[in-house]
C-alpha cells in the first residue's frame, strides 16, 4: 500500500509556518497600523511643494543618511527620530506655531516615520502624515532630491 502526503503530515508544521508568516507580516505592517496618521504618496507631496504650499517635510534619518545616496526632499528638515522627543522639549513653544501646519515625515522606508508621527501627534500636532515608502519611494518615482 502506498503512503500519501497526508499519512506523514504533521499539523505542527502548518502552525509553525502560520506563526512565522504572521510575525513577518506584523513586523512589516504594524508600524503603519499604529502610526495613527495617513500615508501620502510622494508625488502628491511633491505636487503640494511645487504649487508653493507651505509644508514641512521632516526627515527622521541620521545626518549621514540625509546627505547620503538617497538624498533628501529639497527644503526638508533633518531631525533624527531618536532625538525628536528631546528636541521638541528643548525648542519649547516656538515649534508649536507649526501645530496645525502640514507636516510630512519621511525616513528611508517607513520604519522610523510612524514613531515620529506618534510623538508629534501626542505633542498636539494635528496635520501629520507619512511619506509612503519614504525616500526609497521618492527616488523610485524620480522626484527631485538634494544631497
Amino acid at each position: 500500500m502506498e503512503s500519501s502526503f497526508f499519512d506523514n503530515f504533521d499539523p505542527m508544521y502548518v502552525i509553525g509556518a502560520v506563526f512565522i508568516l504572521g510575525t513577518l507580516v506584523m513586523v512589516k505592517f504594524l508600524p503603519r497600523l499604529t502610526a495613527g496618521v495617513p500615508f501620502i504618496e510622494p508625488k502628491s507631496i511633491y505636487d503640494l511643494i511645487d504649487t508653493g504650499m507651505n509644508v514641512v517635510v521632516l526627515d527622521v534619518r541620521s545626518e549621514g543618511e540625509f546627505t547620503g545616496e538617497l538624498g533628501h526632499v529639497p527644503g526638508s528638515v533633518n531631525l533624527a527620530g531618536m532625538e525628536l522627543d528631546k528636541r521638541l522639549a528643548a525648542v519649547g513653544s516656538e515649534i508649536y506655531d507649526l501645530k496645525d501646519a502640514p507636516i510630512f515625515i519621511t525616513c528611508r522606508t517607513n520604519n522610523r516615520s510612524p514613531r515620529a508621527a506618534r510623538i508629534l501627534t501626542k505633542a498636539g500636532f494635528t496635520n501629520v502624515a507619512i511619506v509612503k515608502g519614504g525616500m526609497v519611494a521618492w527616488n523610485k518615482q524620480g522626484l527631485p532630491i538634494e544631497k
